[in-house]
């Protein structure tokens, strides 16, 4: 399991409505991290157990839950950026639920 593994089970709409919901305040450092909070949690929710994962002790099942946890406190706005607007039609997306200024682009660049 690696970064890259878990944000490909990223929805980019589901995700982009979380950031767009924080948007307006995003560069405050507390927002941000409400915000990636809220994505970990998705992401979290959305990542594949082991094909075994039943099989398994409660032990080794509490620690794929720690190796989820530790990947996901690696994981920064860029990165989910790179996932979630990776496709115009998200970019897009995303415009239509924040106004497009030139200091919400340029917030946006920052961010993502």
């Amino acid at each position: 399991m690696t970064k890259d593994s878990l944000l490909q089970n990223i929805n980019p709409r589901d995700t982009i409505d979380l950031i767009a919901k924080h948007f307006p305040s995003i560069l405050d450092e507390e927002i941000q991290e409400s915000c990636l909070e809220e994505v970990y949690d998705v992401i979290a929710i959305n990542t594949p157990q082991p094909e075994n994962f039943a099989l398994l002790t409660n032990d080794q099942k509490a620690q794929h839950e720690i190796d989820v946890d530790m990947l996901l406190i690696t994981i920064d706005c860029k990165d989910i950026g790179k996932y979630v607007f990776k496709e115009e039609i998200d970019k897009v997306y995303f415009w239509t639920k924040v106004p497009k200024s030139e200091k919400s682009e340029a917030i946006f660049q920052k961010i993502f």
